[in-house]
């Protein structure tokens, strides 16, 4: 291990098809941040053409580490792999930004004023492409919350904004019981393990909802500081509206994260079953791609309800 790497921040990106953002990433740690760190790029399974660029390109810088994985783990897989190397190396705090985040300050230095005492997350000033915010913390996960999530109680929970932090002042720091955004976020390494990292039996989704009931669970808080800035281009996503492989993720993870870590009762569970199928049912009205996604759902629902939890990338078609 070299002396450089040890007793400092483990940048980790994960990368998955894209390039030009992962480097524009990558330029603006090297040109902003000033603490010492080592950035951790771990590519997802991107394809020949992505890895190559990569390659070609990346590989023997003193300041990065490339971890170049043969299939997709999603986004709790592949940021575990990058976690773990970083802390095998000495990082004693490690910074998650997702490849399209570009670093307008020493955001990293700011947030990391604030970890300290119970404070155990610190998320930046979110900027997103059209100038709006991009930061939306959330309290600690619930099946209340869970419920008012989907229609027809959605209504509730925009008329009344529960389940989210209320930010008066965009410029004031505020520490919270929940979890930041999770496209960029500071956490010391011991709390990390702690936490036992994300949890990679889900793919895509929910992984600041789960962090939010774990951190609340060890009686730690989130914090959100504006002086670190940072924007969130949000290019390529799986996320975009009317993907049913996104939606089916979306869903199947919501219900797992449920089931696994929330405590209710049995009852609203149910009824949240109910209305997450019911929701995704009018997608395949609306869209018949869906169908062969809403079936897989029930399956899966049924199989973590069984206690088969781990939700895989291989159920696309």
């Amino acid at each position: 291990m070299s002396k450089e790497v040890k007793d400092c921040i483990g940048i980790v990106i994960v990368n998955y098809n894209t390039y030009d953002e992962l480097i524009g990433c990558i330029k603006s740690i090297r040109e902003k941040i000033k603490c010492k760190y080592r950035i951790y790029v771990v590519d997802n399974g991107s394809n020949k053409e992505i890895k190559d660029q990569i390659n070609n390109n990346l590989t023997g810088c003193d300041d990065l580490k490339l971890i170049m994985l043969s299939e997709n783990l999603g986004y709790s897989g592949g940021n575990n792999v990058g976690i773990r190397k970083a802390i095998e190396e000495g990082c004693t705090h490690i910074a998650i930004t997702n490849s399209d985040i570009v670093f307008e300050n020493d955001a990293i230095s700011e947030m990391l004023k604030d970890l300290e005492g119970e404070i155990a997350v610190v998320g930046p000033r979110v900027i997103k492409g059209d100038g709006s915010n991009g930061q939306y913390p959330l309290k600690t996960y619930s099946v209340f919350s869970a419920i008012l999530d989907r229609m027809p109680f959605s209504y509730i929970k925009k008329a009344t904004g529960y389940g989210e932090v209320h930010v008066e002042n965009l410029d004031m720091t505020y520490s919270f019981y929940g979890m930041v955004s999770g496209c960029c976020f500071l956490i010391s390494s011991s709390v990390f393990n702690e936490l036992g990292f994300f949890d990679d039996n889900v793919f895509l989704y929910s992984e600041e909802r789960i962090l939010s009931i774990k951190l609340k669970k060890l009686g730690l808080k989130a914090c959100y500081e504006p002086q670190a800035r940072v924007y969130h281009l949000e290019g390529q996503s799986t996320g975009k509206v009317g993907n049913p492989f996104a939606d089916f993720h979306r869903y199947a993870s919501d219900y797992y994260t449920i089931i696994r870590y929330c405590e209710g009762h049995v009852l609203g569970k149910r009824l949240l079953r109910v209305l997450r199928l019911f929701n995704f049912k009018m997608k395949v009205r609306k869209d018949s791609s869906y169908r062969w996604y809403y079936k897989k759902l029930i399956t899966k629902m049924n199989e973590i309800d069984q206690g088969d939890f781990k939700i895989s990338s291989g159920i696309e078609r």
